[in-house]
């Protein structure tokens, strides 16, 4: 997770991040779940399975909510919203493309400090001893 993000900004741009984050989860359920895009999940999938894009959805928006390996879930998020953008036609484009954009920045951006991948991956404080006869101590 290190190569994804070089650092977790806290402050104004880590909630800056912060909102992004959850107006890109925001933008995945509201494309999924809207009139526009539903009669293709319909028509794509079996009867059994219609619940499968819509679990999808809510997990990346999760995921993203609580800033989980938030560079894979928004790619995975930006390819949904241009999947939403082909099927839905160019009437529903300006959202689609919206949020396909914000999640491509969220990619490039990364989580920010207010999310579990800086617990996770964060940087971490290491001490050494200060001497080898200290480090036999440990």
């Amino acid at each position: 997770m290190r190569g994804f993000s070089s650092s977790f900004p806290r402050g104004g741009a880590g909630a800056g991040l912060l909102l992004l984050r959850l107006a890109v989860a925001l933008q995945l359920l509201t494309e999924t779940l809207c009139a526009e895009a539903a009669p293709w999940w319909s028509a794509m999938l079996p009867a059994a399975m219609a619940w499968l894009p819509l679990s999808l959805a809510v997990s990346l928006a999760v995921a993203l909510a609580l800033g989980v390996l938030t560079p894979v879930a928004g790619a995975l998020g930006a390819l949904w919203q241009l999947l939403c953008l082909a099927q839905s036609g160019w009437g529903h484009a300006p959202p689609c493309i919206v949020g396909a954009l914000t999640a491509a920045a969220l990619v490039l951006l990364g989580p920010g400090a207010y999310a579990l991948d800086a617990r996770l991956f964060g940087r971490r404080r290491l001490v050494l001893p200060a001497s080898p006869a200290d480090h036999n101590r440990f």
